[in-house]
């Protein structure tokens, strides 16, 4: 207790040093905790958008459709495992361990005629049952309901705005079907999805599955199965357990992807991810030289006191203790202010969100070359674990940052440090 006092007494000596020092550890935390929140949440948002839309956990397609896929061809498609359809594959695929759920599509071009000017769209088809119960187009419907019968349609919202149709209204589509005859079909709106994705809501239509395989001329055929597992980071196992199937079918002309592989954005920020964890470290580490820079001069200027200390039985283990124990509170307060403001900044924004627009056109172009798989807004998430683990870097880094200053300290020469009195 009498070193912890004395510990105490010598931060208060100097009071705006001190503040410096909790305040450049505090601003480490925040750093840490923040950023940590926000990439967390970028990365739950924005990806979990291109998971349930695009990709699943992992795709499965033909090999050459991989190649063409910009196109929508309807040439080569997934029939099943030696013809037997497409349905028969999809239930062979959910009786696998890791597989909770599977949702296959047909994606196709389209376009709509709205006086001189073509809309041009892409048009999905889906399994309407299956999407109610897995899929996250059935929460989206702003106005309607999910198409039911063979003429209905689910529009963007986005769309249905340059088509100036709305729920109810009847769109004429034309399309070219699998032996590139153009067509024409008639669809009623059943609803209006609004997923605050410009990508999704500006460009995309739904039917049911079956409706789209009679108008495009395809049998039990869809052009990709979206595979979803127990979750984003168990899709290297559900990805080898569905190679594995395959292997045993002899389907060489199926190809799987896992969902971080698909675009050269999600590539990039794992790659960054790694960055990152360089750049927490870094800042920490800027916040213990800190520390080190303070706590050595702190020592210089008190070479006379800690000769003193030793000269009246002070032993070097008790010197040592004053010096990690300055550093012990300084690591602590800042630490605990640092986690107040950053958790208290990650919660705020986790509600409110982040929009893109308060960054400028710099931001909202690079959403734009996401491919439009970004909100508008996202947020950051919010975790005691990641407060709790920003508080435990900094704090146990300035006090291994103390160790040095501290041992410094109790090797002193006692009679080299009285005799700096004399100088």
């Amino acid at each position: 207790m009498q070193l912890i006092q004395i510990a105490w007494r010598n931060l208060n000596r100097n009071k705006v040093r001190t503040a410096i020092a909790i305040l450049a550890i505090t601003a480490v935390v925040v750093i840490v905790i923040f950023s940590r929140g926000l990439m967390e949440g970028f990365t739950t948002s924005s990806f979990g958008i291109y998971i349930d839309n695009n990709f699943g956990h992992v795709r499965i397609t033909h090999q050459e459709y991989e190649l063409r896929e910009r196109l929508l061809p309807l040439d080569y498609t997934i029939d099943g495992f030696d013809d037997e359809g497409a349905q028969r594959m999809v239930e062979r695929i959910e009786d696998l361990d890791n597989v909770n759920y599977v949702l296959p599509r047909i994606r196709f071009g389209a376009m709509a005629s709205l006086g001189d000017e073509l809309i041009r769209m892409v048009g999905v088809g889906i399994e309407t049952e299956r999407e109610a119960r897995h899929g996250v187009i059935g929460d989206e419907i702003r106005t309607g309901r999910m198409p039911e019968a063979d003429n209905e349609v689910v529009i963007g919202s986005g769309l249905a705005e340059s088509l100036s149709r709305e729920s109810g209204d009847s769109v004429t589509l034309l399309f070219a079907d699998a032996y590139q005859s153009f067509q024409g079909q008639t669809f009623q709106i059943a609803g209006i999805r609004e997923s605050n994705v410009a990508e999704l809501d500006d460009n995309f239509f739904y039917i049911p599955l079956e409706t789209a395989r009679d108008m495009l001329w395809l049998e039990d055929e869809v052009t990709e199965m979206m595979v979803f597992g127990p979750g984003p980071d168990a899709a290297g196992a559900l990805q080898s357990e569905i190679d594995g199937l395959m292997d045993e079918e002899g389907a060489e002309n199926y190809s799987t992807l896992v969902w971080n592989e698909g675009d050269p954005f999600i590539q990039l920020y794992d790659e960054l991810s790694d960055f990152l964890i360089i750049v927490y470290l870094t800042f920490i580490l800027m916040g213990a030289i800190i520390i080190i820079c303070i706590l050595t001069m702190i020592i210089r200027e008190r070479t006379s006191e800690i000769g003193m200390m030793a000269a009246l039985g002070l032993k070097e283990r008790d010197i040592m203790k004053v010096f990690l124990l300055e550093g012990t509170f300084l690591g602590f307060l800042g630490s605990v202010l640092g986690a107040v403001i950053g958790g208290s900044l990650t919660y705020y924004y986790s509600e409110a969100g982040i929009h893109l627009e308060m960054f400028g056109d710099v931001f909202e172009e690079t959403a734009r070359h996401i491919e439009g798989m970004m909100e508008p807004v996202f947020y950051t998430l919010f975790d005691f674990g990641n407060v709790f683990l920003g508080f435990s870097l900094g704090f146990i880094v300035v006090v291994l940052a103390c160790l040095y200053p501290a041992y410094k300290a109790a090797k002193m020469d006692p009679a080299e440090a009285l005799h700096y009195i004399e100088e």
